[in-house]
């Protein structure tokens, strides 16, 4: 997939699907989204590789901000030692994975937990890993709030477990624009910066799918954000008492490869996607 701020942005639980003046029902959202900015085949190498790193073992993962649930589904069906617990606040999503990802597990369905519930007073595991990809945890808009989550992820971490995000940045990640992708069916993803507030860099983002013959799903999901820099977090991850944070960066020199190696420094980009990666401090538990 194409290295730009858009390739996965957040899920969002608040969108309900907009009519359309053509007959005939429209795509499921979910499906759509899951088709255009999710992939498990790619993300968990990447989560595997992080926990060798840091000598922790691929089992108990819990999955915030988890949507639909596509990654903590595909996680329990990597191995059969394997749980995961998904994390969101909306029932609509989980009711969602319940409908179509957990018939498709049959008996690993049952390391799977799907959990309705604030991301701050989520279960408390212990887990090996906590993730919040799709750049939800940037609903959080204060220090205040976002240092409240990281404490709550890292208290719900064994000793020594890690705990990842993304983020997304670069110059164009601030300027209204709109980026266009072809989807297999036909569908094209849409993903639109409405505005952004330098002062407050509260940002405004959509998703949009334009479908065949000539029919559009507007505002499919839409967030209202604030856009982090990797600076604050990796500062905010230190003050909620994580250790040895440390950033992901796409070392990849093409726009149609990634290749994700710690780094220290980084050349800056019109659009870029890193991962931050934090331990909690304490050996790592096998």
């Amino acid at each position: 997939m194409p290295r730009t701020t858009t390739r996965r942005p957040a899920r969002s639980t608040s969108a309900r699907r907009p009519a359309s003046k053509a007959r005939g029902p429209l795509p499921d959202r979910h499906v759509l989204y899951e088709r255009a900015v999710q992939d498990p085949s790619s993300e968990l190498p990447l989560i595997e590789r992080v926990l060798r790193r840091a000598g922790v073992p691929a089992r108990r993962l819990r999955e915030d901000f988890s949507g639909t649930a596509l990654l903590a589904a595909s996680w329990v069906a990597a191995g059969p030692e394997r749980t995961a617990v998904a994390l969101d606040l909306d029932p609509e999503v989980h009711a969602w994975a319940r409908a179509h990802h957990v018939p498709r597990l049959g008996a690993a369905s049952e390391r799977l937990e799907l959990v309705c519930a604030d991301v701050r007073h989520g279960p408390r595991g212990p887990f090996d890993l906590v993730v919040a990809l799709n750049f939800s945890y940037q609903v959080f808009k204060t220090r205040q709030a976002l240092r409240e989550y990281l404490a709550a992820a890292r208290r719900s971490l064994a000793p020594g477990g890690v705990f990842m995000l993304d983020v997304f940045g670069g110059w164009l990640s601030q300027q209204p624009r709109v980026e266009k992708r072809r989807l297999r069916g036909g569908v094209t993803y849409v993903w639109e910066h409405e505005a952004f507030d330098p002062i407050t860099h509260q940002i405004r983002c959509a998703i949009h799918f334009e479908l065949a013959g000539g029919r559009r799903m507007r505002r499919a999901f839409h967030y209202d954000w604030r856009l982090w820099t990797l600076p604050e977090l990796t500062e905010l991850l230190g003050e909620a008492g994580f250790g040895d944070v440390e950033v992901l960066w796409d070392v990849a020199p093409s726009n149609t490869d990634v290749d994700y190696r710690f780094r220290r420094r980084a050349q800056n980009q019109g659009g870029w996607l890193a991962y931050v990666v934090a331990r909690r401090p304490g050996g790592a538990q096998r």
